[in-house]
């Protein structure tokens, strides 16, 4: 352990706790610190990030002869006018230029991986393969037709198709349903890891315990003199 893993370990500690005390159920000031903490070096990050991108891709390409990139760089200034309002709308093409670009690349590939592929994944042989593939098969396409059915506005659903969108109907919920859970599993995921790296190596675990002490006492100190009813976050 060096001093700057020390140091490292504190602060990360003390910002997490104070990213949770949003569950104490008040607007803090702890809470505004962390944030605005978090979204400061991330922001600087990228800055830093995005600087080294551009040297080692744009500069020392141009320099190795590839001039095209130099189109790149005057395009990139070109979208810092945007911060200007009385030449703003010089940043309009090299913006334009990149949402076309992108949203043709993304289109192309929305087409094979949302569209063909699916289809191909639903339309395969029913009979085929053993009783468990056979099962799932069965299961694919009946829901597919079910769900489909729900979304017949044209008719009026009557009889077998009232059914069939009725069950499609149920199976979107449970669909749903399972999204939420994988979606709050996910979460419950990162907040597990965060805390396997704020405990991991051992001698963390003080570190931790500590921070959570120490944020809880200020919420509760700040709390019974009436500075949270008071506090207010600038919008």
């Amino acid at each position: 352990m060096t001093p700057l893993d020390l140091i490292i370990a504190i602060v990360a500690a003390f910002l997490s706790m104070c990213m949770f005390s949003t569950l104490y159920g008040k607007s803090s000031p702890l809470y505004a610190l962390a944030e605005e903490s978090y979204i400061g070096f991330g922001t600087g990050l990228t800055v830093v990030v995005n600087v080294l991108y551009i040297y080692r891709t744009g500069i020392l390409g141009i320099k190795a002869g590839n001039w095209v990139l130099i189109l790149g760089i005057i395009l990139g200034i070109m979208v810092l006018f945007r911060v200007h309002p009385k030449y703003d709308y010089i940043a309009r093409l090299p913006i334009a230029i990149a949402l076309g670009a992108q949203f043709g690349l993304a289109l192309r590939t929305t087409i094979f991986t949302g569209f063909l592929d699916q289809i191909r994944a639903t339309i395969v042989p029913l009979f085929s393969g053993d009783a468990q593939t056979i099962l799932y098969r069965w299961t694919i396409a009946l829901c597919v037709i079910f769900m489909l059915t729900f979304f017949l506005y044209t008719i009026e659903l009557k009889g077998p198709l009232k059914w069939s969108a009725t069950i499609g109907e149920y199976m979107m919920y449970i669909a749903f349903g399972a999204i939420f859970a994988q979606t709050f599993m996910g979460r419950l995921a990162l907040f597990v890891g965060t805390m396997q790296y704020l405990a991991t190596p051992p001698w963390k675990k003080p570190i931790l315990v500590a921070s959570m002490v120490i944020v809880l006492a200020l919420l509760i100190a700040l709390d019974k003199t009436g500075l949270l009813e008071r506090w207010t976050p600038e919008e």
